[in-house]
């Protein structure tokens, strides 16, 4: 495994009750299990006075996954105060992408975007109705030279079943001004510096450059994936082109579990 998911910190999983919230705690479980890592179930409560929930989804975890570490912790303060100070903590966070409710559902938006962007750690928003604690088989990588691609390439490889494959794609949709080189050329070039070498056995790595604007481009390949990675901040290697609000989209528009990684620091 790489830095970014060694160790034996856990992986931490919010869980509310909702729908959302059990899809995020089966997929959690299956890749807690497959990296050889403990699972905790956070449960986030307004006050002292509210239901201890996360009870229920370690025992449900403990039937569908029975040889894995699994405790469940409720803790006092707001959804994305209790998240993002767990990351300090973390291997990485796991959390649905709505929430009970509809008002709930809106505030846990809220809180899984605000867990992305600051946590300490890798965050998976779990979009999509066939969530299954399978390991993704087609994964999808952001790409755009810079170290937060890198360590969204760490990642993916990482997570990506044995036989699977994991799509290195850069996007561009205007050029940097100082370049005279065909935009193939520079793209191809700029995967190469992201790949940098790296391989696993049993995994195809496909390096794909494609036109258009990176947020639409990644979020229209998030469809036939099983994962989509992004780094949480970019590069100016292509103008415009920021990783920063191609997550921010990605968490909003992708159709697959979306994960939102930084460099190790």
């Amino acid at each position: 495994m790489s830095e970014g998911t060694s160790g034996s910190r856990p992986v931490i999983v919010g869980y509310d009750s909702s729908e959302m919230a059990s899809g995020a705690v089966l997929w959690a479980a299956g890749t807690a299990e497959r990296l050889g890592l403990p699972l905790t179930v956070l449960s986030a409560r307004e006050n002292e006075a509210a239901p201890l929930r996360s009870a229920e989804a370690v025992q449900r975890v403990h039937q569908t996954h029975p040889a894995l570490a699994v405790t469940g912790v409720d803790r006092t303060g707001s959804g994305a105060g209790v998240m993002v100070r767990a990351g300090d903590e973390a291997a990485m966070l796991v959390l649905g992408n709505r929430g009970r409710g509809r008002i709930t559902s809106a505030l846990l938006g809220t809180v899984s975007m605000t867990t992305a962007q600051h946590a300490a750690c890798p965050v998976v928003i779990v979009h999509g109705d066939d969530v299954t604690d399978a390991a993704p088989t087609s994964v999808v990588v952001g790409a755009d030279g810079s170290t937060s691609s890198t360590a969204a390439l760490d990642f993916a490889l990482d997570l990506v079943a044995d036989g699977g494959t994991v799509t290195l794609m850069l996007c561009w949709s205007t050029m940097p001004q100082d370049s005279t080189d065909p935009v193939p050329a520079v793209a191809h070039a700029m995967l190469e510096q992201t790949l940098a070498g790296r391989t696993r056995p049993g995994v195809t790595i496909d390096l794909q450059a494609r036109p258009g604007h990176p947020r639409d481009v990644l979020v229209k390949a998030s469809e036939k994936a099983d994962l989509l990675v992004v780094g949480r901040r970019g590069q100016e290697g292509f103008k415009g082109l920021k990783l920063g609000s191609v997550a921010q989209h990605a968490l909003y528009g992708a159709k697959c579990p979306v994960a939102v990684v930084t460099p190790v620091r």
